[in-house]
């Protein structure tokens, strides 16, 4: 499994890094969102997928193995070979030893401290349930944010209304939200709304707040944030996550203007609806409609409302991801092998290191050690 969560953040950095200096810029904002919604699932997938080829673990311990049935040298020894000497003389008091007939160098472990293996033996534990207790922790942050939505759907009175060709509940609760307007779909469509918002905006006004909150329903951005909480459990330790996150919180809130703008016909108009709404935050000292996201993308939505922007050719979003597969399949089956490797050798030192401790010795027998690494 770990094997699985460190390739998947090495290939989500190498994507964030395709990403944010490649494509970015040359894709339109909903076919940003969708190429990046892709390379986070890519980053799962392909590491999943491509073990399925060879098996690398087992292939990486199965070269060491000598073909025993097929030796046709047991009557061959070299009485110089210092370790087979040894291996015959370790044999007769050992159950460790084994296989000494073809016992030469290549068949020969030998045991040397290293305070780069004992450093990572040290550390492994604690780190294993912290990272763990971590997991718990995201995952029981996950469960209450998805009750509280439950508990709202259930409890908040409702009013059913259809706009923008999709029909959702306009709930009103009782209970004082962060949010003066938000939106979230489960088995149906809700839109969160509180009631003094509707006393300080026209009935048009309202119309284009709510077409926003439409935009996110149909593009099932509640689906993705719950996915991006699925993948902070395993990937709260990587700081290409948060980049991402902010990317797609701020690719969702273009994508819903846009939506809006369409709709309502008027983009200025529209930009005047979002300056209102933060000028209402300030004065009342409440989170509203732009609460949620910083000042500078607050600036930057504006801006490209009331700018108009120029159009240019731009690449299929079909194609950015066929390139983002390719690279990171050919960097799983390099980087794979690479990490399963180490991570072999690393238990490969443990129990070394445990048996030289038991009995003092310095030099083991390769094929015992692979045999127990099978079983361990």
């Amino acid at each position: 499994m770990m094997h699985y969560i460190l390739l998947s953040c090495l290939l989500s950095m190498i994507g964030g890094g395709l990403y944010f200096f490649v494509l970015q810029r040359r894709l339109q904002v909903l076919q940003a969102k969708y190429v990046l919604l892709g390379i986070l699932l890519l980053s799962w997938m392909i590491p999943v997928m491509v073990p399925s080829l060879p098996n690398y673990t087992q292939e990486i311990g199965e070269e060491y193995l000598a073909d025993y049935k097929n030796y046709d040298a047991w009557n061959v020894v070299d009485i110089q070979d210092d370790n087979l000497v040894a291996c015959y003389e370790s044999a007769e008091n050992s159950k460790e030893q084994c296989h000494c007939e073809v016992k030469q160098q290549s068949n020969v472990l030998y045991y040397q401290s290293s305070s780069y293996y004992n450093f990572i033996i040290t550390c492994k534990n604690p780190l294993f349930w912290f990272f763990i207790g971590m997991m718990l922790i995201f995952l029981m942050d996950f469960v209450f944010k998805l009750a509280c939505l439950v508990y709202l759907a259930h409890t908040s009175p409702r009013e059913q209304r259809s706009l923008g060709g999709t029909n959702f509940y306009l709930l009103r609760p009782k209970q004082k939200l962060p949010l003066s307007i938000s939106s979230f779909s489960l088995w149906k469509h809700y839109v969160l709304l509180d009631s003094n918002l509707e006393a300080n905006f026209s009935e048009r006004e309202m119309e284009a707040i709510l077409l926003h909150e439409v935009a996110h329903l149909q593009q099932r951005d509640t689906w993705q944030q719950m996915l991006l909480s699925v993948l902070k459990i395993f990937w709260w330790m990587q700081p290409m996550y948060y980049f991402f996150k902010r990317e797609l919180d701020e690719l969702n809130e273009y994508v819903a203007d846009d939506f809006a703008v369409k709709h309502i016909g008027d983009a200025k108009f529209y930009a005047r609806i979002l300056l209102k709404a933060k000028e209402q935050q300030t004065q009342e000292g409440t989170l509203s409609l732009v609460a949620c996201f910083a000042q500078g993308l607050f600036k930057q939505r504006i801006l490209r409302l009331v700018n108009t922007p120029v159009s240019s050719p731009k690449p299929n979003w079909v194609f950015s991801l066929l390139l983002v597969g390719v690279v990171f399949w050919s960097t799983s089956a390099v980087a794979l092998p690479i990490i399963q490797e180490h991570d072999q050798a690393i238990r490969q030192y443990e129990i070394l290191q445990e048996k030289n401790s038991l009995t003092g010795k310095h030099e083991f027998c390769k094929s015992c050690i692979l045999d127990e690494l099978k079983h361990k």
